[in-house]
């Protein structure tokens, strides 16, 4: 009997709180830019250690988009918990898992207050029908293509053997150069951009979607490709495309023209710049989601410098 009435208590709980979620989490102001910029802001108060300040920053970019991307929701959730707001915890991480992430997050060392509540075991039980939720509402069609084409770039082009996949590629068929693939894969993606709008985490799931920057980077940044930048950019509006890989694209894309860093994102900084000139180099950030030059520091490793992020 006991048994029962616990059940039917945490079927209550899950009720209850898929109204709350319909009330809260249904914003469809969509500006990701304000999104990104609140979040990296947030970002910048868990570096300095100010929890509960960046908890208001993520609330608050939580609030601009009606779709916030799964990694935004774990961070979410981890600042949730420490305010002890298990509620939160449990929408954050329960979004995520219908957005395609894997369960494995939930076990480290920042859930364990939530993992003795009464909302974790809720969250627990009803794993398998987020799981399923997110199987119902993906585009199975998109996300294949997306991962055959990533299989080619990585695997077929570039030799990266980590790249594993199952596909019946008739290599007596492929050109000398193998990098002119690129340009087909890329005729490919912009067809499934017109069919189907742009690959998200919401339409491919997060592992998909964490693939689909590639395509723009290889592409869009030679100069022949220009025209499609301002494509790049309105991905980016949309959260279809992270402002640290524009960023990164967008700077090669000068490379190639042998001009001046635009982000200098990707460029190793030292540091050498005055005020004036990181001041203009941090609003250009700002105007696309990208955090500012201080959130990364030149170190010396080896016989080379590299960026490390600190927030």
């Amino acid at each position: 009997m006991q048994y029962k009435t616990e059940k039917m208590k945490r079927y209550i709980i899950i009720l209850v709180l898929a109204i709350i979620s319909i009330n809260s989490f249904g914003q469809t102001q969509n500006d990701y830019i304000e999104y990104y910029n609140l979040t990296n802001e947030g970002d910048k108060q868990i570096y300095l250690k100010n929890d509960s300040l960046a908890y208001d920053y993520y609330l608050k970019a939580f609030q601009k988009v009606d779709f916030i991307h799964s990694s935004k929701l774990i961070i979410g959730a981890k600042l949730a918990i420490k305010q002890e707001d298990f509620r939160n915890a449990y929408e954050f991480s329960k979004n995520a898992i219908i957005q395609g992430t894997e369960t494995k997050f939930y076990k480290n060392k920042e859930f364990k207050k939530f993992r003795k509540t009464d909302l974790f075991k809720v969250f627990k039980d009803s794993l398998t029908y987020y799981q399923a939720e997110y199987k119902k509402h993906l585009n199975n069609d998109y996300k294949k293509q997306i991962d055959s084409l990533y299989y080619v770039d990585q695997r077929i082009i570039r030799k990266n053997r980590s790249v594993k996949g199952k596909y019946d590629i008739d290599k007596s068929k492929l050109p000398e150069n193998l990098f002119d693939l690129d340009s087909l894969i890329f005729a490919d993606i912009l067809a499934l951009i017109e069919k189907y709008g742009f690959a998200t985490e919401k339409n491919v799931g997060e592992e998909s979607f964490s693939k689909i920057w590639i395509f723009y980077h290889h592409n869009i940044r030679l100069p022949k490709n220009e025209k499609y930048i301002e494509l790049a950019q309105q991905a980016l509006k949309e959260g279809a495309y992270l402002p640290n890989f524009y960023a990164w694209m967008f700077d090669q894309s000068k490379t190639f023209k042998k001009e001046d860093p635009y982000f200098y994102f990707g460029v190793v900084f030292t540091g050498d710049m005055d005020s004036e000139k990181k001041n203009i180099v941090n609003k250009r950030r700002y105007k696309w989601g990208v955090k500012p030059l201080e959130a990364q520091k030149t170190i010396q490793k080896k016989n080379s410098l590299i960026q490390k992020n600190l927030w």
